[in-house]
This record gives structure tokens, sequence and C-alpha cells, in this order.
């Protein structure tokens, strides 16, 4: 179900999939304007080849041979934490268990190499996926900016599940 992403022509074949779900996700969150350098600044090639190098690690999500996905994270041994970047699902396959299946792996990785948390952040616009992370036992520890490369700033919400 999950294939880790690990050379140049798989993030060739993840950068549109990235495209088409944060195009789709979150089209009613940002404006025409905001919503291309939100996906420039974190899900192009050059974004994530960076992130990969900096630790992040990338999987696709697929279910029948189709990927319906993707997921990365980057674990601080430091910080005692993993932090989950971003899980995305195409729209069809939002509210069918996905993302709880891929938080299950996570926590299960976490105990497995010895951190004791999960951390993340969201959009604070983004309130099914902030009422969905608190289902799933994260607590809402507040607003932060975020600030990308190509000058965008984001409030997100920073959320943690002490495992």
């Amino acid at each position: 179900m999950y294939r880790k992403i690990e050379s140049e022509n798989d993030v060739d074949t993840l950068v549109p999939i990235a495209h088409e779900i944060w195009s789709d996700h979150f089209k009613t969150m940002f404006d025409s304007e905001a919503l291309p350098r939100l996906i420039e600044g974190s899900q192009s090639k050059k974004a994530i080849l960076s992130q990969i190098e900096d630790g992040y690690q990338y999987f696709f999500i697929s279910q029948d041979d189709r990927k319906i996905g993707y997921f990365a994270y980057k674990i601080d041994h430091s910080k005692n934490e993993l932090f989950l970047s971003k899980i995305y699902v195409y729209s069809d396959q939002r509210g069918k268990g996905v993302g709880r299946k891929v938080l299950n792996h996570l926590e299960k990785l976490s105990h497995d190499v010895g951190v004791g948390k999960i951390v993340l952040t969201v959009n604070h616009r983004n309130t099914n996926s902030i009422k969905a992370y608190e289902k799933w036992g994260f607590a809402n520890l507040g607003r932060i900016n975020r600030q990308f490369e190509n000058g965008l700033v984001l409030e997100d919400i920073r959320m943690e599940k002490s495992l």
C-alpha cells in the first residue's frame, strides 16, 4: 500500500499528483493567486527534492495498483518526534479511512524508532482536517506562521499527539 519515493523519476510522478490533489483540496481556501504560490512553494519538484535532501521521507499511497495519494514525514530524535509533513489523498478516497491507516502506520513507526510524539501543522482554514486530527487524538497547540521561500506566509495550527 505504501511505496517510498526514492528517485527523481518518482518525484516526477508525484508532482502532478500533488498538484491535482492540492488544487482540488485547497480551491475554496485560497484565492487564484495564492494557491499556485502555495503549491509551487511546497510541492514543486524543486521543493520536494529539497525536502527529501533535508531528511523528509515521501511515500505513495496505492490501492488496487492505483496511486490514491501520498504522505511525508521527518523523524527528529533530538525533539523526540515524528513531524508529519503531509497526508493527501484524492477527493474520491477521503472519508474511507486512508488517513487513519497512514496515522496507524506512523504511530507504529514512531514507537519502533523510539520517538514519543507525532507533530504536524495544518492550515487554519482546513477545518475538516483539523477536526479529523482532533478526533484521532491530536491536541491543538495554537496558531503559528509559516513562511515559504517564495514569500508566501500561511497561518497554520500546530498539533501534537503523544504516544
